[in-house]
């Protein structure tokens, strides 16, 4: 049993890993803000407006 559970585990953390849920070596595929803000201005989530502002803002 604890073998099986082990090995459950470790797929798991695989899928997670391969996702980009969890990262176990380092920094790896974190977004920055400005991804993320370009990413939110392409789904239309916020206006041109907007993204121009909080643009500005990171720039800071």
């Amino acid at each position: 049993m604890g073998f099986i559970g082990l090995l459950i585990i470790l797929v798991l953390l695989y899928i997670l890993w391969q996702r980009g849920d969890i990262n176990l070596f380092g920094k790896g595929n974190r977004k920055t803000p400005l991804e993320i803000l370009q990413e939110r201005y392409a789904r239309g989530e916020i206006s041109e407006e907007e993204y121009r502002r909080r643009k500005e803002l990171l720039a800071k």
